[in-house]
């Protein structure tokens, strides 16, 4: 049960907060959405700066990772290494 993050009770609505320093926030909750929200990052709002809040299952793998105890230099790419 190692997770992909912290957990906080309370966390910061990013998207909100970078659009109240005249940015643009765009929130990500689901996989299918990730193509959408790198475009309008790299294409609609390329001249803007853009904050991408990706929720992710805490469950989930999130590469590249780096094992308890070891350095940097030895980080995992990809499943085919656990």
């Amino acid at each position: 049960r190692r997770y992909s993050h912290s957990h906080m009770e309370v966390t910061p609505d990013f998207k909100t907060l970078a659009e109240a320093y005249g940015h643009v926030g765009i929130v990500v909750d689901r996989p299918e959405d990730v193509e959408q929200a790198l475009k309008d990052a790299f294409g609609k709002y390329k001249d803007k700066l853009v904050f991408l809040d990706f929720h992710v299952d805490p469950t989930e793998n999130v590469w590249p990772m780096v094992k308890a105890g070891r350095g940097l230099t030895e980080m995992i790419l990809g499943s085919e290494k656990i």
